[in-house]
């Protein structure tokens, strides 16, 4: 299941339906749903190397822990001198995190489900996250 309060209007999640899960965007009508207490058909999506690629991170091909770990990175349009990005890490068990940096700091905890991504997105830079089919 999904914690509701995290969720904002167009945040990608994985649906049931009729007995099919479907990847989403979050609508009023799912809102409505999850008012009523029922979160039981609400999924995470989880990251993994290629959703981080349609999300438009850019893998690291000098990342020193190649084959085994993989680093992609995102740079965010943001006003100011600053170094914003964003860093996707995939580990050599396959786990896959997000997490923000600021002038090459560590600046946020580590995210691993596409709708914190896309919030974490939009908190950076006030624009939507684009996710390319």
């Amino acid at each position: 299941m999904i914690n509701a309060s995290e969720l904002r209007l167009g945040n990608f999640i994985l649906f049931k339906f009729n007995g099919k899960i479907s990847m989403i965007p979050c609508d009023f009508m799912h809102f409505e749903q999850l008012h009523k207490g029922d979160a039981s058909s609400f999924y995470p999506v989880t990251l993994k190397p290629e959703l981080l690629q349609k999300c438009g991170f850019i893998e690291n091909k000098d990342y020193p822990l190649l084959p085994q770990a993989r680093e992609f990175k995102q740079v965010l349009p943001v006003i100011g001198n600053n170094s914003n990005e964003i860093y996707g890490y995939v580990k050599n068990n396959g786990e896959c995190f997000v997490r923000a940096t600021v002038n090459g700091n560590v600046a946020s905890i580590n995210f691993f489900h596409l709708h914190q991504v896309q919030n974490l997105f939009f908190f950076l830079t006030g624009n939507e996250l684009e996710i390319k089919k």
